[in-house]
Parts: structure tokens; C-alpha cells; sequence
């Protein structure tokens, strides 16, 4: 009997079902098949696939690509954890994976100060007569970028990090206090960088960021901050590099903090001064809507806001401890407890901090 051979036929895609499909791959796997050839290492590193991995990874619902950035401690390297694994784990035992040191320095002083598009934002914190230094990070490709020294200004009152998208623009604002000990003032320098320029110019001080808090929120091609004891929020807009206010939600509020959730500004605010209630509320299309209320919270102080889940999970950040708050069932659930300082919920993004 005559067995037919069986004829093999190479599947030949087009390059645009080729770039279609890697592009909503995540970069984990993406570096990998920077192996596999020329073409596709010269695929994955063009700043117009970077951009469109990029978007669909902001765009899945579902939220595979986010990941949550933790800093148990000043000199301790960070460690990370899939945000889906926070946001479904029932105990505390959620695995995390170490990360090395983001200065690529012997020094180990160090904060993160913001998040954008992939880049995180980092302070290296100076020893006893050294001065700042701040440096882009992305710990998906692990690819460091120490940006230009700045002049001794003084000790760091805020720093913001983020994006003008028109121009394709990456900033750091820094602001700086001095104080005179002849008139017993503090003096305020604020500057900011610009990949454009690569380099730092001094631009015009913001009076309103005294007793804000240090890290800016950025949401929307802005800077936010909320002076502690006002009932406004400052701003910087990134594009104009143009400080402003708006007034936080309802006159009544009584304790105010920013945040960001699914890309737009939000305030958790106390109304009463026993911190017994919280409100959510979110700003969008120049007005404030409430989209959520938490009670029996008392002795809870400071709670940031980090990210909306896939089924509506709001993933807060009290002191020391991360908690999901369910707002079905109106109940919170404890995932993440003992670090130090805030957490950082970020996109996985192949955007070099080099090209930057």
C-alpha cells in the first residue's frame, strides 16, 4: 500500500499581523523575542511599536500588565508583585520578586517619587553635605538614567514627574527650600527637567506648595498637591509649566487626599473629624463625582488611592498596609502588610529611560 507524504507548508503572516500581535504581548516576552531575530529586534525597539505596546497595555481591562512597586525600607532594594495578584489574594501571602538597585550606585538612599508611562521617578536621597540627585527608571527592562546634577539648592520640598503627550515630553519639577538664617526665611527655588532640552531650568516658585506633601500626583498632563492646611489643590501644568488651584470636593470636607484613579484625579476626603466616613470622589470634565463611600475606618490615617480594578475594587493604601475595598459588598480585604513607604501602581512599558 503507498502511504502519500505529507507536504509541509510554511505559514507565512503578514508584517502588520506580525506587529498586531506583538504589540499586545507583555515585555517580559517581548525582550525574549528580541532574540529571535534582526527584524524582530528591530520591531520591538522602534518608538512607534514602544508606543502602541504601550497603549494596549493600558487599554486591557482586565489588567494584566500593571504591577505594584514596594520599598520596605530607605536602604532596601524595592520589590514588585502583579497588581491582579493584590487585588484577587484573600491572605497576605502574596509572592513578590526583588528588584535591584535603581541608581545602578553603591548608594542605597533612595525614594520613589512617581510614576508615568512605564518610567518611575527616583530620588537618591544625599548624605551629610552631598546633594540631590534624581535618576528614570524602568524596572520592567531594569535600564536606569541619571539625569544632569542640579546645583546646591537647598533641602527637596516637592518633586512631580510626568508626561505632556502633544510633544511627547517627559518632566521632572523639582522645588527646593533654603532657609536665610539672616531673616530666619525660607527661601524656594523650583526647577524642571525636560527630555527635550536634557537639562534643568529654573523657573518661576509656586508659594501655594508650602506644607504640601513632597510627591506630586499626576493625572491628565498635571501636577497635583494638596497643602494640608487649605481646602485646595495646587497644580502644575506640565505643557504651560503654569501653576494653579482648584477647590476640593464640597465646602464641609474636612481632611483631603489626592490620588489617582483610572487616569483621573481623585480626592479621599473625611467628613467629620473623627475620620469615621470617607468619600471617593473623582474629577472629570472639570467636575467632581463621588463614586464611592467607605465607613467605620477610625484610626486609619492617610489612605492614597492606587487603582480601580477590573470588577470595581478600589486599592487603597493605608499607612503600612494595602487594602481592597469591595464596594458591593462594602467590606475590606488586607493583601499587603509591613512596608515602609507608599506603594507605586505602574504599566509595564518598554520606554527607555536613555531615549528619555
Amino acid at each position: 500500500m503507498e502511504i502519500a507524504k505529507s507536504s509541509r507548508k510554511t505559514l507565512h503572516l503578514p508584517q502588520e499581523i506580525i506587529e498586531e500581535i506583538q504589540s499586545r504581548l507583555p515585555v517580559k516576552s517581548l525582550l525574549r523575542f528580541r532574540c529571535v531575530s534582526k527584524s524582530w529586534r528591530s520591531l520591538i525597539g522602534r518608538k512607534r511599536f514602544i508606543k502602541t505596546q504601550h497603549q494596549n497595555s493600558m487599554k486591557n481591562p482586565s489588567l494584566p500588565h500593571r504591577r505594584v512597586i514596594i520599598q520596605k525600607d530607605l536602604s532596601a532594594n524595592p520589590v514588585q508583585c502583579s497588581l491582579l495578584s493584590v487585588l484577587s489574594e484573600q491572605t497576605n501571602t502574596i509572592p513578590t520578586s526583588p528588584l535591584p538597585n535603581p541608581t545602578n550606585t553603591t548608594s542605597m538612599r533612595f525614594l520613589i517619587m512617581g510614576s508615568c508611562n512605564g518610567l518611575l521617578c527616583i530620588h537618591e536621597k544625599p548624605s551629610i553635605g552631598e546633594q540631590s540627585r534624581f535618576h528614570l527608571w524602568n524596572p520592567s527592562t531594569r535600564i536606569s538614567k541619571k539625569l544632569p546634577q542640579i546645583s546646591n539648592c537647598g533641602y527637596v520640598t516637592a518633586v512631580g514627574f510626568g508626561w505632556v503627550e502633544s510633544s511627547d515630553e517627559y518632566k521632572v519639577f523639582v522645588s527646593f527650600g533654603n532657609l536665610d538664617y539672616d531673616t530666619r526665611q525660607t527661601k524656594s527655588v523650583c526647577k524642571v527637567y525636560s527630555s527635550k532640552t536634557k537639562s534643568w531650568k529654573t523657573m518661576e516658585h509656586c508659594a501655594y506648595l508650602y506644607s504640601c506633601g513632597v510627591a506630586g500626583i499626576f493625572a491628565g498632563g498635571k501636577l497635583y498637591w494638596k497643602n494640608e492646611h487649605e481646602k485646595v489643590i495646587t497644580f502644575l501644568d506640565l505643557k504651560s509649566e503654569v501653576f494653579g488651584r482648584i477647590e476640593i470636593p464640597l465646602g464641609q470636607e474636612k481632611y483631603c487626599i489626592v490620588g489617582v484613579l483610572g487616569g483621573f484625579l481623585c480626592a479621599l476626603c473625611y467628613i467629620d473629624s473623627s475620620r469615621e466616613v470617607i468619600r471617593v470622589w473623582v474629577m472629570k470634565e472639570e467636575a467632581w463625582k463621588r463614586v464611592a463611600t467607605f465607613a467605620n475606618l477610625v484610626e486609619l490615617l492617610q489612605p492614597t488611592p492606587l487603582v480601580v480594578g477590573p470588577k470595581g475594587e478600589i486599592l487603597v493604601n493605608f499607612g503600612s498596609i494595602l487594602l481592597v475595598y469591595d464596594r458591593q459588598d462594602n467590606v475590606f480585604r488586607c493583601p499587603m502588610v509591613n512596608f515602609l513607604y507608599s506603594p507605586r501602581v505602574y504599566v509595564e512599558s518598554l520606554v527607555s529611560p536613555e531615549d528619555v
